[in-house]
């Protein structure tokens, strides 16, 4: 199979009536009619008062929008191909946007049960996922939402807890032996060791707050804070199937996707990624063909990209993967 042959996956959207209608104020919609609280963008400077509150007529999904067209793609791909019964996880899920739209995609083309899995670190992004799912009549009781940070292994991570939608966390740099032994020795300097030890054990936070975005033009902050972890070999035990899994981990996929490769090609059927480095994105594209995915597409980050389709530019890296060893019966 070719990587980003376009050709055989452009008419995806054929067929498909985007969303009409009136919206209200605050609100902002899609193509599928998903309604995201315009609230949840505030962090990178939306007013709500610029949206909603008027009829509204969106069009479907173009490949010149870069990332989000391989969003919608994996959206509407996986609900066309599930039968009998559809899971989705979102790994990084900042405020569902992800694992919503996929459900929509699903009940718009190829309505069935479905359960959708949630995980992020921050607790007011998974606050904000429980009223995206709300707020398009996902009852999020009925599904697994998961506060946690995603690592490789179960030990409690250091994470950046703030700046709630920006979607900039890791435990990458955080949680490193070289960054942990740099907040040892900035107490031992200033004389705080006291001070550290005491908000580790009372609060589970070393008090220090760092830039999550190394740019003049973000204030993306966050408090360096301890917070449980979660494999992705927990998420998919309970599973005999998945359908959909999608992550945006902001680099520390590089932790989480390698010790569950052979679960993944037991259980999963597709996979995107939104990658961060090069480096990271050929291991991963590496590890995926190794066991026999079919790579679809495959785009690294921070680059611009001419196809005889469109052109776009690309921040975040993409990455699709599909399991031909994880087929469905017609």
């Amino acid at each position: 199979m070719a990587v980003n042959d376009f050709a055989a996956y452009l008419s995806i959207f054929d067929h498909m009536a985007p969303f009409s209608g009136y919206v209200e104020k605050g609100f902002i919609v899609d193509f599928l009619g998903r309604r995201t609280d315009a609230n949840f963008y505030a962090v990178l400077g939306v007013d709500p008062a610029d949206y909603g509150g008027r009829e509204i007529h969106t069009e479907l999904p173009c490949l010149s929008t870069g990332e989000a067209w391989f969003e919608h793609f994996n959206w509407v791909a996986a609900a066309r191909e599930a039968r009998g019964s559809y899971v989705m996880m979102t790994l990084g899920s900042c405020f569902g946007n992800q694992a919503v739209g996929s459900y929509l995609a699903l009940q718009t083309l190829n309505p069935m049960p479905a359960m959708l899995v949630a995980v992020d670190g921050v607790p007011e992004n998974m606050e904000m996922t429980r009223k995206q799912f709300h707020n398009n009549g996902i009852d999020p009781d009925a599904h697994w939402l998961v506060e946690a940070a995603m690592s490789g292994d179960n030990k409690p991570v250091l994470f950046p807890i703030g700046s709630a939608g920006s979607g900039a966390q890791n435990c990458t740099e955080t949680n490193s032996e070289a960054a942990r032994m740099a907040i040892l020795e900035l107490a031992r300097r200033n004389g705080t060791t006291d001070d550290l030890a005491q908000n580790l054990l009372l609060r589970n936070s070393t008090a220090l707050t760092v830039n999550l975005v190394p740019s003049p033009d973000c204030d993306f902050t966050g408090e360096i804070t301890f917070v449980s972890a979660v494999t992705l070999m927990d998420l998919l035990a309970p599973f005999a199937r998945v359908d959909f899994v999608e992550a945006d981990l902001q680099e520390s996929e590089c932790f989480v996707f390698p010790p569950a490769m052979d679960a993944l090609t037991r259980k999963v059927r597709r996979v995107h990624l939104g990658t961060h480095t090069d480096d990271t994105h050929d291991m991963l594209e590496g590890l995926f063909r190794e066991r026999g995915w079919d790579i679809l597409f495959s785009y690294k980050p921070r680059q611009s990209y001419e196809t005889p389709h469109a052109t776009f530019d690309m921040d975040d890296g993409v990455l699709t993967a599909v399991n031909p060893a994880v087929a469905y019966s017609s």
